[in-house]
């Protein structure tokens, strides 16, 4: 044992009061750290749900939205049918009715309704759409909320839709631009979504195309089927369909139909 010695008492509260100013340094910033991570994640997290209901227009997908014709009216809906109609392959293959899960959740089942702290989300806050967290101090309506999008959403667009119909007069074959001739009749059919069931509304005679539909209430955003007939006399009926993106936010998409 000769030549070994301890710590003094002197040595080791000098080493315990460094290790408590090392701690009171350190805890503070490994919390604000860790905040900034969940407050980045909500954000994200956020987005993806957000994502889920309105679809992605530069994909596009239709989400929520494109399927029920309607907002949900909360986030378990996303992931739990419920009494909502089930999904159906519609008129040209577009999608009408739920077809969630509309979330991975992994593991968790329902874990994307709460934010990283572990507080549920508040959806529909403070406008339609949109989705909110009670941050780091977990408590809505204070400071630290993070909100997502920053507006409310808006889910109605609306479709111009311009005819080129095939039409045969003294022997001349031709595709007209919107024709406008007397004895014509043409009727246009868009249709949507109406909370998971397929509805269609109706353009047509008397008017003459083009033909919008949407304005001034809007259809909901997503992939739509829109089909036509058209006659001129003498000529035998012509028809033609296309399935169009109509994007959300008041905008407006236009479709070019051919009929033969």
């Amino acid at each position: 044992m000769r030549g070994r010695r301890g710590f003094t008492l002197l040595e080791v509260i000098v080493v315990i009061a460094v290790i408590s100013i090392l701690a009171s340094i350190a805890v503070p910033y490994a919390a604000q750290i860790l905040n900034q991570t969940r407050e980045g994640g909500a954000r994200k997290e956020m987005e993806e749900l957000y994502g889920a209901i309105l679809g992605n227009p530069s994909v596009p997908t239709s989400g929520f939205v494109g399927d029920m014709g309607r907002l949900p009216t909360n986030l378990a809906q996303l992931n739990v049918q419920g009494g909502q109609p089930a999904g159906i392959n519609g008129l040209l293959g577009v999608k009408i009715g739920w077809f969630g899960p509309y979330i991975n959740t992994g593991f968790d089942a329902g874990g994307y309704l709460n934010d990283p702290w572990g507080t549920p989300y508040a959806y529909g806050n403070p406008g339609a759409g949109q989705i909110r967290s009670a941050g780091k101090d977990r408590t809505m309506g204070t400071a630290d909320d993070i909100v997502y999008p920053p507006n409310p959403a808006s889910i109605g667009g609306s479709l111009l839709v311009n005819l080129s119909v095939w039409h045969t007069d003294n022997t001349v074959s031709q595709y007209i631009l919107n024709p406008s001739i007397p004895g014509m009749t043409a009727t246009v059919t868009f249709n949507y979504s109406n909370g998971g069931v397929q509805a269609g509304a109706v353009a047509g005679t008397p008017a003459v195309p083009p033909y919008t539909f949407g304005i001034p209430v809007g259809f909901h955003a997503g992939f739509h089927a829109v089909t036509a007939v058209c006659t001129i006399p003498p000529n035998p009926p012509v028809s033609g369909q296309a399935v169009v993106y109509v994007p959300g936010n008041g905008q407006q998409a236009q479709l070019n139909l051919y009929l033969r």
